[in-house]
C-alpha cells in the first residue's frame, strides 16, 4: 500500500462520493493530500483521515475563479513543497441543475455557459497553475473526470455532455503541449456509478434495475453498476509511476458501456 508515498496530491470536488473515495484510497497509498471543495464540508472529510493518521490540508474556493485555483496551488506549495498529481475531479452535478440540462431549445444560455465555465474551465485553471509547480518538481500527472456523456450525443445533459468532450480535448492538448517537460494529462470517463442512495443494485448483483437507470444498464457490458472505489483505483493507477508511460488517454471506467454498438444482443441481455 505505498504506490503513491512520497508524492503530492492536489484533489478538486474531494468531498464528494468519487473524490472521497479517491482522497482516502490515496492517502493509504501514502501520498499526502490536498483535499479541494467549494465548502466547509471538505474539511470535515478531511478530519476523517487526519483522525486516521494521515497527512491532509484542506483549500475552500471556488474552482472557476483564477484567484481560488491560484490559491490552492499556492497551498499546496507551501504545505508541501511540491505537486505531483492534480486530479480535477470537482463539476456541477447538483441534481437541480442536472434536471435543467435539457437541450439547445430548451435550455438557457446562462445554464450552458455556466456548466462550461465549472466542468471545463476548472481544468483549465488547474492545469495553469499546477503545470509550472509539477515541472520545477520534476513532472507530474494531471488527472480529469469527464464522463460517458462526453463520448456521444444525446437529447438531453446537452451543457455537461459539451463540456466533458471539450474537457477530454483539453486533456489531450495539455498532454500534447507539456509531456516532453515530464507533465502527463489523462482522463477517468466514468460510466453508471450512481451513490447509495440510488436505490439500485449494489455492486455484484445481478441487474434489477429502477426504471430510471434500466437504459444504461442494458447496454452495459457488465451485469453491475459501478461504485466509487472503480473510479479511485483508476486515480490511484494515473497519478502512481506505474502510469509512467500513458498519457493523452481516456480511461473508461463504465462498464463497457462505450466498447460496443447497440445491437439486438442488448435485448437478450437485458431479457436474462
Amino acid at each position: 500500500m505505498d504506490r503513491l508515498t512520497g508524492k503530492v496530491v492536489v484533489i478538486t470536488g474531494a468531498s464528494g462520493g468519487l473524490g472521497f473515495a479517491g482522497a482516502e484510497l490515496m492517502a493509504r497509498e501514502g501520498a499526502r493530500l490536498v483535499m479541494a471543495g467549494r465548502s466547509g464540508s471538505v474539511d470535515e472529510r478531511a478530519s476523517v483521515l487526519r483522525d486516521r493518521g494521515f497527512d491532509v490540508t484542506t483549500h475552500i474556493g471556488d474552482v472557476s475563479n483564477p484567484d481560488d485555483v491560484r490559491a490552492m496551488i499556492e497551498t499546496a506549495m507551501k504545505t508541501y513543497g511540491r505537486i505531483d498529481a492534480l486530479w480535477n475531479n470537482a463539476g456541477l452535478v447538483d441534481a437541480e441543475w442536472i434536471l435543467a440540462d435539457t437541450d439547445v431549445v430548451d435550455m438557457s444560455f446562462e445554464h450552458f455557459t455556466k456548466t462550461i465555465e465549472v466542468n471545463t474551465g476548472s481544468v483549465f485553471l488547474g492545469a495553469k497553475y499546477a503545470i509550472p509547480a509539477m515541472i520545477a518538481s520534476g513532472g507530474g500527472s494531471i488527472i480529469n473526470t469527464s464522463s460517458l456523456q462526453g463520448h456521444a450525443g444525446d437529447t438531453i445533459l446537452t451543457a455537461y455532455g459539451t463540456s466533458k468532450a471539450a474537457m477530454n480535448y483539453l486533456t489531450q492538448s495539455i498532454a500534447t503541449g507539456f509531456g516532453r517537460k515530464g507533465i502527463r494529462a489523462n482522463v477517468i470517463a466514468p460510466g453508471l456509478i450512481p451513490p447509495p442512495s440510488a436505490g439500485t443494485p449494489q455492486p455484484g448483483h445481478r441487474l434489477e434495475a429502477v426504471a430510471a437507470v434500466q437504459m444504461v444498464l442494458d447496454s452495459q457490458l457488465l451485469a453491475t453498476v459501478g461504485e466509487p472505489s472503480d473510479v479511485a483505483n483508476a486515480a490511484v493507477f494515473l497519478a502512481s509511476d506505474e502510469s509512467r508511460f500513458i498519457t493523452g488517454q481516456t480511461l473508461y471506467v463504465d462498464g463497457g458501456f462505450t466498447a460496443h454498438q447497440p445491437t439486438y444482443a442488448d435485448r437478450l441481455r437485458s431479457a436474462h
